[in-house]
């Protein structure tokens, strides 16, 4: 009777003792890219309270600034474990495709930011969908878990002089407006573009030197927040491929995590990424108009310069991923343009 009485009570505390690890705190830790008070930026808090709500308190989210940790390389570092079964200084991030590439190369993330084979947001949610399973099992290899892709916008040029053609852009030397990763700089050179690589600490400061630069690359959300489209006078305006971004986290905090919460999770991280696509041109067209504002004259090539850009650079494809072959992958090229092709027709 006094045996059944101890292993009563035995059986009791490991129940409590049960209860009370599987509702230890978890907190997680994500580097984040997004500009103050940007639509990413404010999302982002908002799935933070979403999760802490879904989990009743147990998963809880700080977002640490990016630059301020040394830029996405940087955050590569912190966000791997420095030895086996020591946890990481970081979490997850919301990586660029830079961090993306850097993260895990076999995926080949560079593919989808080739010129004019994404040319919609329509494009990227097939695309994304198509291929989402490949993409994420690279992740996986490397230990991490791709919890939401989405586009933070797309790529254009910003340049002190006017040009009116493609080739005209080319002999524009622009700089890579601070971009930790060569490969898209790369990418254009090969393709014929003046391109100069410099940090990003130095790109405002080129632009204002009459012997600097004359342009740089990159979005609108970053031409105008960082205050570099103040220093042009021209801006490209169509859709040259998407910059991605993705909300990565690492497998084994992933994991700590109760199976039970995962699916509400991952519907608010859906609903989040839909709330992004949407405001995505409203956003652009914001920043279009206040750089107009501003002064800055936008350059829209017509349908038919348009189909000769695009030509131009599918006959430049071989360059392009020969340029940087452990970043793009000429079979999900091809497999994406065949793809999309279909859809077109």
């Amino acid at each position: 009777m006094f045996s059944k009485k101890i292993l009563c009570f035995l059986l009791c505390l490991l129940v409590l003792a049960g209860g009370v690890f599987a509702q230890k705190p978890i907190r997680l830790k994500i580097a984040s890219m997004a500009p103050s008070r940007s639509p990413w930026d404010i999302e982002q808090r908002a799935l933070a309270q979403e999760w802490s709500k879904i989990t009743n308190g147990l998963v809880s989210v700080t977002f640490y600034d990016t630059l301020s940790l040394g830029g996405e390389k940087s955050v590569i570092q912190k966000i791997r474990s420095i030895r086996p079964g020591q946890r990481a200084l970081l979490d997850g991030a919301i990586f660029s495709t830079i961090g993306l590439h850097e993260l895990a190369p076999s995926a080949s993330i560079y593919t989808l930011s080739i010129p004019f084979l994404i040319q919609n947001q329509e494009n990227l949610d097939l695309v994304l969908d198509k291929f989402d399973y490949e993409l994420k099992s690279e992740y996986r290899k490397s230990g991490f878990e791709v919890i939401a892709w989405t586009n933070v916008g797309w790529l254009s040029f910003y340049t002190k002089d006017s040009y009116s053609d493609l080739e005209g852009l080319k002999r524009i030397q622009i700089a890579s407006a601070g971009l930790d990763s060569p490969v898209l700089g790369d990418s254009f050179r090969a393709a014929g573009f003046t391109i100069e690589d410099m940090p990003a600490d130095k790109v405002l400061q080129s632009l204002s030197s009459s012997s600097g630069v004359r342009g740089f690359f990159g979005v609108h959300l970053y031409a105008y927040v960082t205050g570099l489209s103040k220093k042009i006078d021209y801006a490209l305006q169509t859709k040259l491929c998407p910059v991605l971004a993705g909300l990565v986290i690492s497998s084994d905090t992933w994991a700590k995590i109760p199976n039970e919460y995962k699916p509400a999770m991952l519907d608010a991280v859906e609903r989040m990424r839909q709330r992004l696509s949407a405001s995505l041109e409203d956003s652009d067209q914001k920043y279009i108009a206040n750089m107009k504002k501003d002064g800055v004259t936008f350059i829209s090539p017509t349908n038919t310069e348009l189909a000769q850009w695009e030509s131009i650079f599918a006959g430049d494809i071989e360059k392009i991923t020969q340029s940087s072959p452990d970043a793009f992958s000429k079979t999900l090229y091809q497999n994406i343009q065949n793809m999309l092709g279909k859809n077109r027709n």
